[in-house]
C-alpha cells in the first residue's frame, strides 16, 4: 500500500472523530457529566493539548467546563489554536509543557485526526523520559502512543479524548476511572474466538490506519509479547483488508502475543454513516475480512472488546499486563 493510499484510508478511517468533535454533547445519554470519570485521588490536574486536528472552540469549552465541574483543575497549554491547526513547534511545545509541569496529573488530547505524526521526530524524547507522564488519546493519538513504547517515555492509555467525553456512555467514565487508577482487577470482558486461545502481555496498537503509518515511518512499538489491540470504522472494507495483509507482510504480528480486534462503528467515506443494506453488506465484509486474518495467524486472535470510535468505549492501559483465557475473557 503507498503512502496516497495509507492517507486516504487514515482521512476515511477518522471520520467519526471529526464528527464527534462537533457532535452537540452526550445528551443522547444523559448530561454533561464528568464526575467520577479520572480517579480523584490520582487525577487532580489535568493539561489539554491538541497535538492533531483541532476541535471546535465551543465543544473545547463546553468540555474543559464539564472537568471543572467534576472537581478537576483544567490547564489550557498556551499555543492552542482553533481556528487552525498550530504550527508542528507550537504542537510540540504545548506537549512538552503539558507532559514536564510538575502539577499535571494527565495529558487529555482534545482530540485525534490528523498531525500528531508530525509530533514524533521532534519531540524531545530524552527530556520526556525523565517523567512518566500519563497521556490520554486515541484515532490518530494511536501515533503517539506507541511511540512512547518505542522510546520508553511516560505511561500511555489509548482511550477517550475530550471530543469523545461529549458523547460517550456512562460506562465508558467508569471503566476509564478504574483503569488510570492502575491497581486492583478490571472487570472481566468476554471476547469472540476468531482463533482461539490463551495469551498474556502488555498491549500495543490502535487504529489500525495509524499503526500501518507507525510502522511505515519506523515509529510502531515492539510487538513482542504484546497483544495488539486494533479499532477501525465500517468503511471501505477492502482498504482494512489490505492495511492487515500489509502489516502481516512486515511481520508486524510475527512475535505478538495475541490480537484483540474493536468494536466497529458505522462511519463511512466522506463523514457518512452506513446504513440498512449497506451497514449489513460492509459487517459481513469485515467479518469475513477478520477471519482471513485470523486464519494466517499463529498467535490468538478475538474480536468485540468495547474500543473505537463508538459511544462505549473501554480505555487499553498500555503497561498494564492483559490475560486471555482459553475461552475468551479478556482479564486485566
Amino acid at each position: 500500500m503507498d503512502a496516497k493510499t495509507v492517507f486516504c484510508a487514515v482521512a476515511f478511517g477518522l471520520a467519526a472523530t471529526a464528527l464527534s468533535a462537533e457532535a452537540p454533547g452526550n445528551s443522547k445519554y444523559g448530561t454533561l457529566d464528568f464526575s467520577g470519570s479520572l480517579p480523584s485521588d490520582r487525577i487532580k490536574t489535568i493539561a489539554l493539548v491538541m497535538p492533531a486536528s483541532i476541535q471546535g472552540k465551543a465543544n473545547f469549552d463546553r468540555g474543559k467546563a464539564a472537568l471543572e465541574a467534576a472537581g478537576y483543575k483544567v490547564k489550557v497549554m498556551p499555543r492552542l489554536n482553533f481556528e487552525k491547526v498550530a504550527p508542528v513547534e507550537d504542537r510540540v511545545a504545548d506537549f512538552e509543557q503539558a507532559w514536564m509541569d510538575p502539577e499535571v496529573d494527565l495529558v487529555l488530547c482534545a482530540r485525534g485526526g490528523t498531525g500528531a505524526e508530525d509530533l514524533l521526530v521532534r519531540l524531545d524524547w530524552a527530556k520526556l523520559r525523565t517523567r512518566k507522564q500519563r497521556v490520554l488519546g486515541f484515532s490518530n493519538i494511536t501515533m503517539i502512543l506507541n511511540a512512547m513504547l518505542r522510546e520508553n517515555a511516560g505511561h500511555p492509555f489509548s482511550g477517550p479524548t475530550l471530543s469523545q467525553f461529549l458523547y460517550a456512555k456512562r460506562p465508558t467514565f467508569e471503566w476509564l476511572s478504574k483503569a488510570i487508577a492502575e491497581e486492583g482487577p478490571m472487570p472481566d470482558v468476554k471476547l469472540r474466538a476468531l482463533r482461539p486461545g490463551a495469551c498474556a502481555g502488555t498491549a500495543c496498537g490502535g487504529h489500525i490506519a495509524l499503526v500501518l503509518k507507525g510502522v511505515q515511518m519506523g515509529w510502531a512499538a515492539d510487538t513482542e509479547g504484546r497483544i495488539v489491540f486494533l479499532e477501525t470504522s465500517i468503511r471501505e472494507p477492502s482498504v482494512v483488508r489490505d492495511m492487515l495483509d500489509e502489516l502481516v507482510s512486515r511481520g508486524y504480528f510475527k512475535k505478538c502475543a495475541g490480537v484483540v480486534f474493536g468494536e466497529l462503528s458505522a462511519g463511512g467515506p466522506n463523514r457518512t454513516r452506513l446504513s440498512g443494506k449497506a451497514l449489513k453488506a460492509a459487517k459481513a465484509e469485515m467479518a469475513q475480512i477478520r477471519k482471513d486474518f485470523a486464519a494466517k495467524m499463529t498467535c490468538p486472535v478475538y474480536e468485540g472488546y468495547p474500543y473505537g470510535h463508538v459511544a462505549l468505549s473501554y480505555a487499553i492501559d498500555f503497561l498494564r499486563k492483559k490475560t486471555i483465557t482459553e475461552d475468551g475473557v479478556l482479564r486485566q
